[in-house]
């Protein structure tokens, strides 16, 4: 018996089927390696959505999954941004997750899963945030306040993120906090947007676990 998160999966490439990919490549600034192939990439990860599914076809930085329902729970949120309608450009305004709930989703127990899972990695070295950020292409826009690096990146094309790292001390821990564009709701509903920020933030611990790649041997010939 299939587990919910193929069905899922199945059902967006039921969608997929009636996806007008041009019209939808122009309108979120994606490009098409071939018709009806939409190309997207995912922390460092390059993914072609076509009529066919989501497919893997590229790593320029290499980090592992750490579940079968990670992979498909991604390949689903990505094809469900091809195959939104919405034609409105970031506004530079970001909020929590929890601010497109409408006071239903526990913010609490949501941050605390991933704050954990990014803490595992990155705990109280923020150098070692800052590596894993560099390396994803994010941009450090400077200190909110005394030990607050604030950092933004391009999540998806029309979907920027900030990502705040609050350094601990003695008393507090250290944590990230992800704060959202506000016109990210009008590209996905609540709850797919949920499992993209689950994907974001497990795809980020992982990242962190990844070595970088080797320099260049500088050696003389």
């Amino acid at each position: 018996m299939k587990k919910g998160y193929e069905k899922t999966y199945d059902w967006v490439i039921k969608l997929l089927q009636t996806c007008d990919f041009a019209e939808s490549a122009k309108r979120l600034n994606l490009n098409m390696s071939a018709e009806n192939e939409i190309i997207i990439y995912f922390l460092g990860k390059k993914y072609i959505v076509s009529k066919n599914g989501v497919e893997l076809v590229e790593e320029k930085i290499a980090w592992s999954y750490k579940t079968e329902s990670y992979d498909y729970n991604l390949k689903s949120v990505l094809a469900y941004y091809v195959l939104s309608e919405a034609n409105v450009e970031p506004q530079n305004d970001f909020c929590m997750l929890s601010h497109f709930s409408g006071g239903i989703f526990n913010e609490g127990r949501n941050e605390d899963w991933s704050k954990n899972s990014l803490a595992k990695v990155y705990g109280n070295d923020y150098n070692k945030f800052r590596n894993t950020a560099e390396r994803l292409g994010m941009l450090f826009e400077g200190e909110k306040s005394i030990c607050q690096y604030v950092w933004k990146y391009l999540l998806l094309p029309k979907i920027p993120i900030k990502i705040i790292y609050y350094e601990g001390d003695d008393e507090y821990p250290s944590k990230l906090q992800i704060l959202y564009d506000k016109t990210a709701i009008q590209f996905y509903k609540f709850e797919p947007l949920a499992v993209l920020n689950m994907c974001f933030a497990e795809g980020l611990a992982a990242a962190g676990e990844s070595p970088p790649p080797p320099l260049p041997c500088q050696c003389n010939r």
